[in-house]
């Protein structure tokens, strides 16, 4: 049974529905694997969503470690932040060598990990992006998304790498944009976009996370193989499994 490692902020509702729904898979059969720990890198601070985050994960017997990063080593950030993430990179490898782990996932993970812990670990984050096209957060990506003639929109799951944004992609997502652009307002455009791409995160993911678990992909070195060892070409297309778990396949 694989091990994995959930690594979340646990800021908002986002966070706690891919939790949950992790959980409902591990508990109804459809992923089998294990929780080894959910890490955490802010305290609760009367934030519902963490704290039922954390709730949740003891009632299931799963271990929480909890290290806030806005709080951690607040001098050495502010003279050096690449410093700063190598420190707290030591300090949550050190917090999570107790317990086993085949990998990890970045769920809601709102901080950037450092290059060692990439090298270290088999670890998977999702990019609101379709694989090879556009950089940085979800507000900005839309926008340039609803300003340009794409077609498409989608995410990517991919390897985290010691280059930001840059790992291997394993699998994608995507869904036609033409309806939204020939019924939406200009102005309202971005967000009917990113609301129709955020309702296929959590299947995505999920898929994702049982191409690991199955073995129908796996991680060598940085690099991805199908089940017979051979290399991958590319990311492998997830959108008709994605659609058919929204009602849209």
């Amino acid at each position: 049974m694989k091990k994995i490692g959930w690594f979340t902020t646990a800021r908002g509702p986002g966070s706690l529905g891919l939790f949950t729904t992790m959980l409902e898979n591990i508990r109804e059969g459809r992923i089998d694997a294990r929780l080894a720990f959910v890490f955490i890198n802010r305290d609760v601070k009367g934030n519902e969503h963490r704290r039922k985050v954390i709730q949740m994960a003891e009632e299931n017997g799963i271990p929480v470690i909890v290290l806030p990063s806005d709080t951690f080593m607040p001098e050495l950030k502010a003279r050096d932040v690449a410093a700063w993430r190598e420190a707290y990179g030591r300090e949550l490898r050190a917090r999570i060598a107790p317990y086993e782990m085949d990998f990890g996932v970045l769920a809601g993970y709102m901080l950037i990990i450092d290059p060692e812990t990439c090298r270290r670990y088999v670890l998977i984050n999702l990019h609101p992006a379709l694989p090879d096209t556009y950089k940085g957060t979800w507000d900005e990506i839309v926008v340039k998304v609803a300003e340009s003639t794409d077609a498409a929109y989608g995410a990517t799951i991919h390897l985290c790498s010691p280059v930001l944004d840059c790992g291997e992609p394993l699998a994608f997502d995507s869904f036609p944009v033409g309806d939204l652009r020939a019924g939406t307002p200009p102005a309202e455009l971005p967000q009917a976009i990113r609301a129709r791409e955020v309702k296929r995160e959590v299947p995505l993911l999920m898929e994702a996370i049982r191409l690991l678990v199955d073995g129908e992909v796996t991680v060598r070195d940085g690099e991805l193989y199908d089940r017979e060892g051979k290399r991958l070409r590319g990311p492998l297309d997830l959108a008709a499994r994605v659609s058919s778990q929204v009602g849209e396949g």
